[in-house]
């Protein structure tokens, strides 16, 4: 959850999900205590939004950015030739991707955590981006399985190399592995044309609203993926690139992590402007925000806290790196300039 997702996955995502310390995630039933003591409202993780925080957490150890090269197996030559007919995604933004490339009917299989668009959650499971089912999936005879680049899974896709299954390892750190990995999906599946497309539509979109913003001030941001402990979104991530066209400017931009941890003292130090949270850490419901409001009341110092500019965003649109991601950089957008849309596209 590469996607805070489909993520960071936020579903990762985003795509990421991945166990708290001495927790399941997918109880999230524990309440954050925050560095003063305060106990801080309690904070859902339902099982969909695992993946990304999962992907996330294989970001933590890297310390260098540099972009990611698709990898293919050694059967690819010998499947060149035939675009493939049963596909097995591993991840929710390949899902997403796959699906939106008008290639569903061509899913045989997909991860645990994929159910968007609403028909992938109707296709056979074949584990978890943690546990793959290696089993599960060689009982679908795919002719391509499509993953994100994991040493921890090597021995599943080398299994799956053996047997002579085509696999694609696409990244999906940033925006740039996003264009690719689209494309490299377009030319494997026969799909050219709906990828040149796709990437053409989100190009747009993002120079559309980098010019609604490219004259006012860049303002400082937090992007939260993860509350207990802290850590935002940081160097080197599609979220950080998101931050950047939105006409903000990432208080981790400098990090060596993708998603480092921040302490409280830090966060008051950088000053950010805006913050964001996303639906990965809070519902995005009427109390729900009023409680995320409430974590950070107590840090009034904080520019984005006395203003109160702090901001839920539906995790789907700004951690699955994806097709959505044409809703969530305008979502960040207005949150980060409201000024720059007027009041009656701000209603619509």
């Amino acid at each position: 959850m590469g996607t805070i997702a489909d993520h960071a996955q936020l579903r990762c995502r985003p795509d990421c999900r991945r166990a708290r310390r001495g927790r399941d995630l997918d109880n999230g039933d524990a309440a954050v205590t925050g560095d003063e003591g305060k106990e801080r409202p309690e904070m859902k993780t339902p099982k969909a939004i695992v993946a990304f925080l999962f992907l996330i957490m294989l970001g933590f150890p890297s310390c260098g950015n540099e972009p990611q090269k698709p990898i293919m197996s050694s059967a690819d030559a010998r499947a060149q030739e035939m675009p493939p007919n049963r596909i097995v995604s591993m991840a929710p933004s390949i899902t997403e991707i796959v699906f939106a490339l008008g290639l569903g009917e061509k899913v045989v299989g997909v991860s645990d955590f994929c159910d968007y668009p609403p028909e992938a959650a109707k296709r056979p499971k074949v584990g978890g981006l943690v546990n793959p089912n290696v089993e599960a999936v060689i009982a679908l005879e795919p002719d391509l399985v499509i993953a994100l680049p994991n040493a921890t899974h090597e021995n599943t896709y080398r299994s799956l190399r053996q047997l002579g299954i085509k696999m694609l390892s696409l990244p999906n750190d940033t925006i740039a592995d996003l264009y690719a990995t689209v494309e490299t999906i377009g030319q494997e599946a026969g799909a050219e044309a709906a990828a040149a497309e796709m990437i053409k539509g989100l190009q747009e979109k993002f120079a559309e609203v980098g010019s609604r913003v490219a004259d006012r001030p860049k303002r400082r941001v937090m992007f939260i993926v993860g509350m207990d402990p802290l850590f935002v979104a940081g160097k080197g991530t599609f979220i950080n690139d998101l931050i950047g066209i939105a006409g903000g400017e990432n208080i981790a931009g400098d990090s060596s992590m993708k998603y480092p941890q921040l302490s409280i003292e830090q966060v008051v130090s950088k000053a950010p402007e805006v913050i964001f949270y996303t639906s990965l850490n809070f519902e995005l419901t009427g109390d729900q925000e009023k409680q995320a409001e409430k974590v950070w009341s107590a840090y009034s110092t904080i520019p984005a806290v006395k203003e109160g500019r702090i901001h839920g965003l539906v995790a789907d649109h700004v951690t699955l790196p994806g097709p959505r991601l044409r809703i969530g950089i305008e979502e960040m957008a207005r949150a980060i300039h409201p000024e720059a849309f007027p009041q009656r596209e701000q209603d619509q």
